[in-house]
């Protein structure tokens, strides 16, 4: 019994470490992100001088299919990162991110397809279930995925994500996240293209986000 707690433990310091990285790391892509700059015709999204490529990375949706970079490739991409348990910004960004989604619909097929994509940057509460329930209780169109600190850090880092998991016991029911609350717009080659920072407003996104993608 001693020996499977020890192994818990150092597995748990193991991915405790993965997440310090990934937020290190990420602190030169958010100085990167701060270069860009709103364009005269946007109200609230962020244009990169130049688009910035993501590189390969895989994680898992809902269903527990895999999710990678193919996945953004065809179509426009709303990114956000957060966690089902998360008390405010995570549902009232979805919220936002809802009403963008049905102002975009009500005025009828864009040129370019898009989607919401909901990445969970804690893993260990939120199962493929839990993403399912939460996301599609948004929008059924909604894509919820997670994976590994390991998974996760090849595309925290390219874009500019910084994340800090709470210190806790494995297994433990209650503990808190820190997670940036911007909303990241990549493109149908699967290039990271503009920010969307927070504070969040759904009218200006949809205006912002119908003229920029069609």
């Amino acid at each position: 019994m001693a020996c499977g707690t020890d192994f818990d433990h150092k597995r748990f310091l193991l991915l405790a470490v993965a997440v310090a990285l990934v937020s290190a790391a990420a602190g030169f892509s958010l100085w990167m992100l701060n270069q860009a700059r709103p364009a005269p015709s946007y109200a609230s999204l962020l244009v990169l001088p130049e688009p910035r490529v993501l590189g390969e990375f895989r994680l898992a949706d809902q269903r527990g299919e895999d999710f990678s970079l193919e996945d953004l490739r065809g179509r426009w991409s709303l990114l956000f990162f957060g966690f089902t348990h998360c008390p405010d910004i995570c549902p009232s960004t979805l919220y936002d991110l809802q009403q963008v989604s049905q102002s975009l619909e009500a005025d009828g097929p864009a040129a370019n397809p898009w989607q919401v994509v909901f990445v969970s940057v804690d893993p260990e509460r939120d199962t493929p279930e839990r993403l399912n329930d939460y996301v599609t209780w948004f929008d059924p169109d909604f894509v919820g995925v997670t994976g590994d600190p390991e998974q996760l850090a090849p595309l925290a880092m390219r874009i500019g994500v910084a994340f800090r998991i709470e210190e806790h016991e494995p297994g433990a029911a209650n503990y808190a996240v820190d997670h940036s609350a911007s909303v990241f717009l990549t493109d149908p080659q699967g290039r990271l293209h503009g920010v969307f920072p927070a504070p969040h407003d759904a009218a200006a996104m949809s205006r912002d986000l119908a003229a920029f993608v069609n």
